[in-house]
């Protein structure tokens, strides 16, 4: 068995965080968006400035996940973060938003995305955090599903932009007791 770590990002590790980020976005969603809206989107928000922005923000946790010596993805944590959806939803604090959980597609069915969340879990235990919510592409299924299954429930919905293309967030929230 293949021995699974999790650290947390540090500013050496940021041309691994931003390929991970590239490249699992890519083989997310590359089929969803033009190629045009697509690279905007990932010179914009996944560019080694735009992450060193990111990990610079305050309450922001950035976490690698490596399989073996193989960097296969990666999670990002928002302290006290509230949603932004349109019906300006407040959620029991303290609260923090997993903002970003991924894993290599040629790696996935490795429960390597269960690990990332249990990471999750740990921080938000340490913060001693009451709501964890989440934004999920509704046409995410097998995300949506991975989410339900974590006990997560949908509550709402945001617009989420690549280039000119708006697409739809579920957002779902799961109460730790």
């Amino acid at each position: 068995m293949t021995d699974t770590v999790i650290r947390p990002v540090q500013p050496g590790m940021l041309n691994t965080l931003v390929q991970l980020e590239q490249q699992t976005y890519t083989e997310t969603f590359g089929h969803v968006y033009q190629a045009e809206d697509l690279d905007t989107f990932l010179r914009e928000k996944k560019s080694p400035a735009a992450l060193q922005r990111e990990l610079a923000q305050a309450g922001t946790l950035y976490y690698l996940l490596y399989y073996g010596e193989t960097p296969a993805g990666f999670l990002k944590l928002n302290l006290h973060k509230q949603p932004d959806d349109e019906a300006r939803t407040l959620l029991p604090t303290p609260v923090m938003e997993l903002e970003k959980i991924y894993v290599l597609q040629s790696l996935q069915g490795h429960k390597l995305g269960k690990a990332l969340m249990q990471q999750a879990y740990a921080v938000a235990q340490e913060h001693h955090i009451k709501t964890l919510w989440l934004g999920v592409w509704e046409h995410n299924s097998r995300a949506f599903n991975f989410y339900r299954r974590e006990g997560f429930e949908q509550f709402s919905e945001h617009s989420f932009w690549v280039g000119m293309q708006r697409d739809t967030d579920w957002l779902m929230k799961k109460v730790m007791c």
